[in-house]
């Protein structure tokens, strides 16, 4: 059953992404890191910052202590089939705490899978664009009401990860020019999280 305010969130992320989008965003389609393993993969990573766009930024809106748990998912459809568990608090360490589980589903190469949260939402891109034992960058892109909308995810096995490797992904993420509409890098809030 979908509730109300289910469909007024989405009437309201179509009028935002109407008035908002700075100009014609689009999805890219970057390899999956060279370094990506499932098992490397699996468990929790910190969210510690992203390029977002205002679709999913209005979902994620006020988020802190975002962490992201990805495990199998058994009985999946292909090899490879997993769970991403999205989690966070509201505004503040203490706050609401939230949450989404989005399945990493038809895997089309190691580290890249259509993810998909709720029924009668269309799948998105996911990809696992770098991955070393400490840092990966995820990007996800989809378009939906003829609004596209993309995150640039800098993950890491840490809350309070070496604040130099993370600037040096988000200046090489720009460099693969997934950010086409310029939005701002948001550093997110882990501070009294953990």
């Amino acid at each position: 059953m979908i509730h109300i305010t289910t469909i007024f969130e989405v009437l309201l992320l179509v009028l935002i992404n109407q008035v908002t989008c700075q100009g014609p965003a689009k999805c890219l389609s970057p390899p999956p890191s060279s370094n990506f393993t499932l098992k490397g993969y699996y468990g929790v990573w910190y969210e510690i910052g992203k390029f977002q766009t205002p679709g999913g930024a209005f979902f994620e809106k006020d988020c802190v202590c975002t962490v992201i748990d990805v495990e199998p998912k058994y009985g999946g459809s292909s090899e490879g089939d997993s769970t991403a568990l999205n989690s966070s608090r509201k505004n503040t360490y203490d706050g609401h705490y939230a949450n989404a589980t989005g399945q990493l589903i038809d895997k089309i190469q190691p580290g890249q899978w259509k993810e998909k949260f709720f029924f009668f939402a269309p799948a998105v891109n996911y990809t696992v664009i770098y991955m070393d034992d400490n840092f990966a960058v995820e990007y996800d892109c989809g378009e939906s009401f003829g609004q596209v909308n993309y995150c640039i995810h800098i993950l890491a096995r840490t809350p309070t990860p070496d604040q130099d490797m993370v600037k040096h992904l988000a200046v090489w993420s720009l460099k693969l020019g997934l950010n086409n509409i310029d939005v701002p890098f948001l550093l997110t809030n882990q501070t009294k999280c953990w």
